[in-house]
């Protein structure tokens, strides 16, 4: 039998599964907290440009480090979760996070032409993972737990 998730149910697990790297998470799961965080973070966005007068990039700054700061830990989890829910390792997850780590150097470091490239391999490897997330899951069991749109019996539970 399906279990349907209400979209305040999945924000809620969002936040509630923040340390939870063990189970699977479902789409929804996954891609409502992701739509309303990238929704209130354009409005913010909008608000501070109008009210600083879009130059004062000080504010961009502090803006998404707070918001960063806020979302690592969940939005890690549930992507992990998602991933695990996919049949694939969670630690892909990683790929995005390396990847942005040399194309945030300075120049200096890094030709700019290796920093370019990186900089592209990022974007193309986080358009994959985000494509990836739109396909269903796995159904029924798989390596990483029960199917998460199966309502679980405990008193009769399923042998697979």
């Amino acid at each position: 039998m399906i279990v349907t998730m209400t979209a305040m149910e999945a924000y809620k697990r969002f936040w509630t599964q923040a340390f939870n790297l063990h189970d699977r998470a479902r789409r929804k799961e996954f891609w409502v907290p992701t739509s309303l965080h990238l929704l209130l973070y354009s409005i913010a966005y909008v608000v501070v440009g109008m009210y600083y007068k879009l130059d004062n990039e000080h504010m961009y700054v502090i803006m998404n480090l707070v918001s960063n700061l806020i979302l690592i830990i969940p939005t890690f989890s549930v992507t992990f979760r998602r991933l695990q829910d996919l049949n694939i390792p969670g630690w892909f997850t990683l790929i995005v996070p390396v990847l942005h780590l040399p194309a945030a150097l300075p120049a200096r470091f890094l030709d700019i032409d290796i920093q370019f490239f990186i900089e592209i391999l990022h974007l193309f490897i986080t358009l994959i993972l985000l494509i990836i997330m739109t396909f269903d899951g796995t159904e029924g069991p798989n390596q990483y737990g029960h199917d998460p749109k199966e309502e679980i019996d405990e008193l009769n539970p399923r042998k697979y």
